[in-house]
């Protein structure tokens, strides 16, 4: 036992984020679990509002295009010149761009929905954010117990620790932002507005396992015995 404990606890900090990944994670399924129905309400509820606001926006803009439209064709029937017939059609072609922009905002937020709903689009990116807690800080735990087990020298495996450890503790928060955020931003904003929290996450994850894989195989090629790592490597196996 003490044995074990002495491998381990050059990567113990590494391996107490993991667990904390794990408990929030079931946590948050916890929290999901009786507070789904409100929620997913209240996301449509939002859902439902912004449409709301756009249809009434775009029935404005048509109103406004209709009055350019008439006013155009008033001043074109009272004998205006050339000139005047030319400011009716930029007048049309501006009322119809902006009808045109309008429009396409519910699409825009929309087009990527898997679902065809912006409200089970959030509730699934909070689930996703529970299943990333509990696998990654599983993983997390895995792979550290391997970095424990390398020749590497002590304060090499702690940085895995923290890397790993960061890396659990960071990334399934991002899905979590991205999910409350989908309904009032639409799917890409709210994915772009989360990127600051998301990168880096996914930077450590990614760059923690391909370093522990190329140790794994210097290991196992037996290269940490050359000068060229020994400053990785302790040389007493």
């Amino acid at each position: 036992m003490n044995e074990l404990k002495k491998i381990l606890s050059p990567v113990h900090h590494g391996l107490a984020m993991g667990v904390l990944a794990i408990i929030f994670g079931a946590l948050w399924a916890v929290y999901l679990a009786t507070h789904h129905e409100t929620l997913h309400g209240g996301f449509e509820a939002a859902e439902s509002k912004i449409k709301q606001v756009e249809m009434k926006e775009m029935q404005a803009n048509m109103g406004m295009s209709d009055m350019n439209m008439g006013s155009a064709a008033h001043d074109h029937a009272a004998g205006e010149s050339a000139p005047h017939s030319n400011a009716q059609a930029v007048s049309r072609s501006a009322g119809h761009s902006d009808e045109h922009a309008h429009a396409g905002i519910h699409e825009a937020r929309a087009q990527h929905s898997h679902s065809g709903s912006l409200a089970t689009d959030a509730m699934q990116r909070l689930i996703r954010g529970h299943i990333h807690f509990m696998g990654i800080g599983l993983l997390t735990i895995i792979m550290l117990v391997l970095v424990a087990s390398t020749s590497l020298k002590g304060c090499w495996k702690q940085v895995f620790g923290w890397t790993f450890g960061l890396g659990a503790l960071m990334y399934p928060p991002s899905w979590i932002l991205m999910g409350f955020r989908t309904v009032e931003l639409g799917p890409e904003s709210a994915e772009a507005s989360v990127m600051w929290l998301f990168g880096p996450a996914v930077a450590l994850l990614i760059g923690s396992l391909i370093a522990l894989f190329c140790v794994l195989i210097i290991e196992f090629v037996g290269l940490n015995k050359s000068s060229l790592f020994s400053w990785a490597f302790n040389q007493k196996t």
